[in-house]
């Protein structure tokens, strides 16, 4: 069973540059399917249920991609490890990650430029990019 990523972010990874490749909107559907990130090896486990002939390198190629196409984004998780996640955000975002549960809610710019700008002006210092995870709990799991 085929899993295929919605017309939303397909037409989000055509708007970066970058086709529609069989394994692009496979990966991208599963991300957009789970309900929490996923963790490398159960993104492996979840692409090898539909489409066992994907191998691991075009697993991590394919994430690259998509993750240069600002649809897909790595995130710190519980226990020291990374999840990957299709971000319903486009535009550059930062998120807010529960420890508990592995929620993932995204921040828009807006609600950090303040911040980002009181901290360049405090240091002197010239930001190029601030990418800004905050980690703690969900209000379900407080």
């Amino acid at each position: 069973m085929l899993c295929v990523a919605s017309e939303s972010v397909r037409s989000r990874i055509l708007a970066a540059g970058q086709r529609i490749t069989p394994q692009r909107d496979l990966i991208a559907g599963v991300l957009e399917a789970a309900e929490a990130p996923l963790g490398a090896q159960e993104l492996l486990d979840a692409v090898a249920l539909r489409d066992a002939g994907i191998g691991r390198a075009t697993v991590f190629r394919t994430l690259q991609s998509l993750q240069d196409a600002g649809v897909v984004q790595h995130v710190p998780l519980p226990g020291d490890q990374g999840g990957y996640l299709l971000c319903p955000t486009s535009g550059h975002h930062h998120h807010l990650v529960c420890q508990r549960c592995g929620r993932v809610e995204d921040l828009l710019e807006d609600e950090v430029a303040l911040f980002v700008g009181a901290v360049a002006r405090d240091h002197g210092f010239d930001i190029d990019h601030a990418g800004l995870e905050l980690s703690g709990h969900c209000s379900g799991c407080r």
